[in-house]
């Protein structure tokens, strides 16, 4: 994966410790900001972050995500106007709270708090709620594999062929309604039983 923090003239407060932990998940972190290079050399120093391009236009930011997400998916990270393209053309775009409406509206996730390290938990969500979406997957082809040849057979009843349809789409249903949220230590607390 790819990711993309987009930083102003101040730095976000807790932008080091967000790309230290998007870094160590093997995250490639890269900076495209519309700062010149001599506000930025600070950032080209910090381990977790693979390249800095300063000076890029709105239109290069876009052209950027399209090159970088060439065989690989692409996050970007951004809170203005000028970010706008490249978080629509992004695999996932984040906004983040303090952000402009056209930056928002052309994202996919409008992150409302001004929080920096709210990508990671965004991060989190995502990855918990595709573990859900595979078990359920799971469980509608298991149920199909069983159940289905057996009624098809003769073993089993229509009436409890029905029934474990019915069973086996509220099971679906439940599961899909719970809440996935981040537990203090960051794990999705829906699947915290699930290793990475």
């Amino acid at each position: 994966a790819e990711g993309i923090v987009t930083v102003g003239d101040t730095p976000r407060e807790d932008w080091d410790e967000t790309v230290t932990k998007l870094a160590k998940r093997g995250i490639d972190v890269v900076v495209l900001t519309g700062d010149h290079d001599a506000a930025t050399g600070f950032l080209s120093e910090h381990d977790g972050i693979t390249h800095v391009f300063a000076g890029v236009t709105p239109a290069a930011k876009a052209e950027a995500v399209r090159r970088l997400g060439g065989d690989r998916q692409v996050a970007m990270v951004g809170d203005g106007t000028n970010d706008a393209m490249a978080l629509a053309v992004a695999d996932l775009g984040l906004s983040l709270g303090s952000g402009t409406a056209m930056a928002a509206d052309a994202a996919d996730v409008a992150i409302l708090e001004d929080d920096i390290r709210s990508v990671e938990v965004a991060f989190d969500l995502a990855r918990a709620a595709k573990r859900r979406l595979e078990r359920n997957v799971g469980l509608a082809v298991s149920y199909n594999l069983v159940v289905v040849p057996l009624a098809l057979a003769g073993l089993l009843s229509p009436v409890f062929a029905m029934g474990a349809a019915v069973l086996a789409g509220g099971v679906l249903a439940l599961n899909s309604t719970r809440e996935l949220r981040p537990t203090d230590d960051g794990t999705p607390a829906a699947d915290a039983d699930t290793p990475p």
